[in-house]
């Protein structure tokens, strides 16, 4: 009884626990979802901001070298600078002394109209050395065509890779013309940027940010290494690209080649991109385009900050971390609250069942009372009239009860009445209802029942299975009668006046008989 008592609350629990776990998980799926996508739009907030500040920067650094340049075009001892001139030498110490106080050159060259080196000063190292060229040279430097059709004031910028370096970085060129009193150029000025310094300034801007920075030119792309460090560049040539980033994500690098600044969100990671243009308005002091030189409107790098799938990994596992112990908490919390309803409503359920079962039940034989069997009747009576759906109604008395409980006792005759019940149980389905109307008196509703054959059919059964000999050898002796809706009435107490003369008639000629 206790394990039967058990199976109502344990299947209501088990279905509120599985409603909660699905509630919580739903939640926690929106959460978690909405959450992310909050993530990953501050992250392209940042990002942008990061990106346009380093490309702002890379203006300010160019603004600062044309200023350099500005500065040392405009030595007064460049009006006597010629081979073997004092003012040849004192130029020279003061180049190395900017060079020196500088620190962002690798060097200096003084050339004259047609590009042949007067002084030329290096940083190697740290190390400041300069060659002061006392005769004239025959080797004019290689983008002299160009530099000779500079303007006042105007600036030249060339890109190439640092022979030298193993990891190659941007090797910047920059060249203004120093012009005469007479408004013609006497003197070319050229410089090489520490490209390095350029690069580990914008990475100084995201050096909080665990994201890769990319800086990408013609030459190929200069990445950081945010796992070593975010100051750590590694530089991948145009043939080694093709087995990078590049073609990992063809489609959105070729977006990024293609546009000026963007958002691209890949399957697994963020591309955030501003495109710098070095050729700023007033550097560029060409007169006309060059076939050895790109126009100034050609020349751009582009400035991405790529949000990696490890980096988006790293927000993902945090946003679950975060959500677990409220997902399980949740669960806890609301699982005892299921576990409480449940026992309350099983508890109240039992109760509410055991009352109705009194209310609606003869506690001898468990057949329907007289008032809960009429409602039974009353139900396949308004069935009739909406559906039309007939049913039948057999009366059964048993005969001599008194007798039995006279010369065997009370306890033999319940024994009797219970083996009655069970009997016609067995004979019945479980739409059909039984009912005890008195002490010795039963009715049984066969609904639906569609012909008086069908009704004929468990009448016999019924009276078969009663006259079968009981445990003691005796048999049950009962007198029945049969009613049938429509055949012999539509009214339920005339079906019950019909099936009850039946069941006297039959008593009387002492034995069952299916008609009345």
């Amino acid at each position: 009884m206790i394990i039967v008592d058990r199976k109502p609350w344990l299947s209501l629990f088990m279905k509120l626990f599985l409603t909660v776990f699905l509630l919580v998980f739903v939640i926690c799926v929106g959460v978690y979802e909405i959450r992310r996508q909050d993530n990953l739009a501050q992250i392209e907030i940042r990002e942008t901001a990061t990106v346009t500040t380093q490309v702002s920067a890379i203006a300010d650094i160019l603004h600062r070298i044309r200023a350099d340049l500005l500065i040392l075009s405009r030595q007064s001892e460049l009006a006597t600078a010629t081979p073997g001139s004092p003012s040849l030498d004192a130029l020279a110490q003061e180049y190395a002394q900017f060079a020196r106080a500088i620190s962002h050159y690798e060097s200096i060259f003084l050339m004259d109209p047609q590009g042949r080196p007067l002084i030329e000063v290096e940083d190697i190292g740290g190390e400041i050395s300069f060659t002061v060229h006392t005769k004239r040279t025959d080797s004019p430097a290689s983008n002299i065509s160009a530099l000779t059709m500079l303007s006042p004031g105007g600036m030249l910028m060339s890109t190439g890779a640092h022979p030298s370096d193993t990891s190659p970085r941007p090797h910047l060129h920059f060249a203004i013309a120093a012009m005469s009193s007479s408004r013609k150029i006497s003197h070319i000025i050229e410089v090489t940027y520490r490209t390095d310094v350029l690069l580990d300034q914008l990475a100084q801007i995201s050096v909080h940010s665990p994201h890769t920075l990319i800086v990408a030119n013609t030459a190929g792309y200069w990445e950081t290494q945010p796992q070593v460090s975010p100051l750590s560049w590694n530089f991948v040539s145009q043939e080694e690209a093709k087995s990078s980033i590049p073609q990992q994500y063809p489609k959105a690098w070729s977006r990024i080649l293609g546009e000026e600044n963007g958002v691209i969100r890949v399957k697994d990671g963020i591309f955030i991109f501003r495109t710098a243009h070095p050729a700023i308005k007033g550097f560029w002091g060409m007169k006309t385009p060059t076939d050895t030189v790109p126009s100034p409107d050609a020349t751009e790098w582009k400035i991405i900050s790529f949000v990696s799938p490890q980096a988006i990994a790293h927000v993902e596992d945090t946003i679950l971390s975060s959500l677990i112990p409220f997902a399980l908490a949740s669960l806890l919390s609301l699982g005892l609250g299921s576990w409480i309803f449940a026992m309350l409503w099983s508890e109240r359920h039992h109760r509410h069942s055991r009352l109705l079962y009194q209310a609606t039940t003869d506690p001898l034989t468990g057949a329907f009372n007289r008032a809960a069997f009429n409602e039974r009747l009353n139900d396949a009576a308004q069935r009739y009239e909406i559906s039309g759906e007939g049913y039948a109604l057999i009366y059964v008395d048993l005969d001599d009860f008194k007798d039995i409980n006279d010369i065997h006792g009370h306890e033999a005759g319940d024994t009797c009445l219970q083996n009655t019940v069970a009997r016609i149980r067995s004979c019945i389905r479980d739409s059909d209802a039984i009912g005890r109307l008195g002490g010795d008196e039963f009715a049984i509703i066969l609904s639906p029942c569609k012909s008086r054959a069908a009704g004929v059919a468990v009448f016999g059964k019924i009276a078969h299975t009663l006259g079968s000999a009981l445990p003691d050898g005796n048999p049950i002796q009962a007198s029945m009668g049969l009613a049938v809706c429509p055949d012999d009435g539509t009214e339920r107490e005339l079906l019950l006046r019909v099936a009850d003369q039946a069941m006297y008639a039959a008593k009387r000629m002492r034995h069952p008989s299916p008609c009345p």
